[in-house]
């Protein structure tokens, strides 16, 4: 008799189930992480534009332009901070104690706020 050489379907089934179990383990941990990194990234930016809010505050006697870039590209930031996946940066405040300076992170209905100064807590939560 001749040898066959393959795999019976039962095999291929069995190797089918293994790749969709590690499948499901691995989808949900994969966006753990990403949007772990995006948070992380917005976070990182929030403190840029923070620092380089603290820089003006401390340097001018003027304030920083509200919006998108202010009066702080050139001087203190070397371009706009560009954030993951649609986040958009804008300063807000006037500078009183009611209204402080701040940077603010966008993203659709999701923002999240860095007061000048506040370098202890950052509410900044990420939407998939």
């Amino acid at each position: 008799m001749k040898s066959r050489k393959g795999f019976t379907l039962v095999e291929l089934m069995v190797v089918v189930v293994i790749i969709g179990i590690l499948t499901a383990i691995a989808v949900p941990v994969y966006n753990s992480v990403t949007t772990n990194a995006n948070r992380r990234a917005v976070e990182a930016n929030l403190r840029i534009i923070d620092g380089a809010i603290m820089q003006f505050s401390t340097n001018s006697t003027k304030e920083p332009t509200h919006g998108s870039s202010g009066n702080l590209v050139g001087t203190y930031l070397q371009s706009w901070p560009v954030g993951p996946d649609g986040v958009t940066y804008e300063i807000t405040g006037d500078g009183t104690a009611s209204s402080p300076y701040r940077a603010v992170a966008k993203r659709g209905s999701n923002t999240g706020t860095w007061f000048t100064g506040d370098v202890k807590s950052l509410p900044v939560t990420w939407e998939n």
